[in-house]
């Protein structure tokens, strides 16, 4: 996200990310992308379902947890595990 005047990288350049989620969860998703398809005849990807899964739970916790500020990038790493 753009942050004091900073521009957003050209579309396609962002650096990407891998995650590891549950192999059902991830073939509820696929089975969500091909509804979407077969319903609206629109190309639509894994990657946007994704994108658009992250865009709203951040718009959920910035409004319950931080405020309604917007939350901005952190680049330090998680500690491991699932706890």
């Amino acid at each position: 996200m753009p942050r004091n005047g900073d521009s957003a990288p050209p579309a396609g350049t962002e650096k990407l990310s891998k995650l590891n989620v549950p192999t059902e969860l991830h073939q509820r998703a696929r089975a969500a992308v091909r509804i979407v398809r077969r319903v609206t005849g629109r190309r639509y990807t894994i990657a946007q379902f994704v994108t658009e899964a992250f865009v709203a739970q951040l718009a959920v916790i910035a409004r319950d947890y931080n405020g309604g500020r917007e939350i901005y990038p952190d680049t330090q790493p998680l500690d491991r595990g699932r706890g």
